[in-house]
């Protein structure tokens, strides 16, 4: 803490918070600013759901933890005025790679964090590079280091020890400076919103709900699969979502996707013919032997069991690989020039369908959804020109460089 002078006396403290007392005082604070930060810290190895243990959160000035075990069972409404600030939408919430947090959230208290900004997408398109680590990105911006080392740390352990709880205040208390900063330089760009954009995605409830035909989807586009295995495979993933989250038990410890695949294949029809596939536990065989067979039967049977449209992966031809090796070289040069992660102007998917999709204007591309507007604006003239033969690409002092064809 800067200044905990005008701070309760509750609030003065780097022990983490365990009482409702504690969580009030901090919800009035954090509604005096307008961008806060937070950050989770939890377990997965052996569950399903993400166990949140610690919550923290931080302003310009000053950082706290919550002792997400305290509020647990009937104690879990007492996080109810922390939660509201995470949904008050006149707060913005600073994240770093925002995935893992809104998750747990949403699958422990059923709210996302919203407005948000995830600090790792402001980076993306400030040319710090896709993907940059926490640590790295508060040396760039801010000169702070950071302590590493506690990646598998059991953070469900009691009482923490004085290291860990600085540990977890150094990743929120300097995160709204960060954000700031950040902000500011998207703003310079004129791509502020689009990174609000881009940070919104994770504020979708429906990426956190079981998608079991998103997940036969998926797994159908590595091959032919005709209607009845699809549909088959379709109430096999909805068996082993309902099944994990029941169990609170990874789904390679119920199921793994081959097996699922093997089996909707195979639709083996009795017990016996079930306990041949490898993969599936005597346990989980007894516990979940006649549900899987329903499920197959149902899968089966359906009359309105459809295949996905395409589900064969449309390869490039060789041309169209070398054409696509050079497409991804010159968008790498242009986002380079852009000061923007390649990934958000193109991804290596959307190329091919460029490449294919012969426009008078980058303007249909956006029309025809191949390409955002934000990219179109960007590079859409550029790549455009590229494909029309009026750009080319030259080495000149070990630098590549891009030469206009009149």
């Amino acid at each position: 803490m800067k200044n905990p002078a005008h701070l309760p006396e509750v609030l003065r403290t780097r022990e983490p918070l365990k009482s409702l007392a504690e969580i009030e005082a901090l919800a009035a604070e954090l509604s005096r600013h307008a961008i806060i930060s937070f950050d989770t810290e939890f377990i997965r190895e052996n569950t399903f759901y993400p166990s949140v243990e610690l919550i923290q959160v931080g302003t310009r000035t000053d950082s706290w933890l919550i002792d997400a075990q305290a509020f647990r069972g009937k104690n879990i409404s007492a996080l109810r005025p922390l939660l509201d600030i995470f949904e008050n939408p006149k707060i913005l919430k600073i994240l770093h790679a925002a995935q893992g947090d809104q998750e747990c959230l949403y699958t422990s208290y059923k709210i996302v964090a919203k407005p948000s900004f995830d600090t790792a997408v402001g980076a993306a398109l400030c040319g710090y590079g896709d993907g940059i680590g926490l640590g790295n990105l508060m040396k760039a911006l801010l000169n702070v280091n950071l302590k590493k080392g506690h990646a598998r740390t059991n953070w469900a352990a009691r009482p923490l020890p004085a290291q860990l709880i600085e540990y977890a205040h150094a990743d929120v208390e300097h995160l709204v400076e960060a954000a700031e900063f950040l902000l500011e330089k998207l703003d310079e760009t004129g791509r502020r919103a689009w990174s609000l954009e881009l940070s919104a995605k994770w504020e979708d409830p429906a990426l956190y709900e079981p998608d079991a035909e998103g997940m036969t989807t998926k797994l159908a586009k590595s091959g032919r699969m005709d209607a009845r295995t699809y549909g088959t495979l379709v109430e096999l993933m909805r068996w082993r979502e309902d099944r994990v989250r029941s169990l609170n038990l990874p789904r390679r410890w119920v199921a793994d996707d081959q097996v699922l695949l093997d089996l909707a294949n195979v639709k083996p029809k009795d017990i016996e013919h079930l306990s041949a596939f490898r993969g599936l536990n005597k346990g989980e065989m007894k516990a979940s032997g006649e549900k899987i067979l329903e499920a197959i039967r149902r899968g089966a049977d359906a009359k309105d069991g459809r295949a996905p449209d395409s589900p064969r992966i449309d390869h490039p031809s060789s041309d169209e690989s070398q054409a696509l090796d050079l497409m991804k070289t010159y968008l790498g040069i242009l986002a380079d020039r852009e000061r923007i992660a390649m990934k958000h102007l193109l991804t290596t998917g959307q190329l091919l369908p460029l490449l294919r999709e012969k426009v008078s204007d980058p303007k249909e591309w956006v029309e025809k959804k191949l390409m955002s507007a934000e990219a179109a604006r960007l590079v859409g003239g550029e790549l455009h020109a590229m494909l029309e033969g009026k750009r080319a690409l030259s080495i000149e002092g070990r630098k590549i460089k891009i030469v206009p064809i009149e």
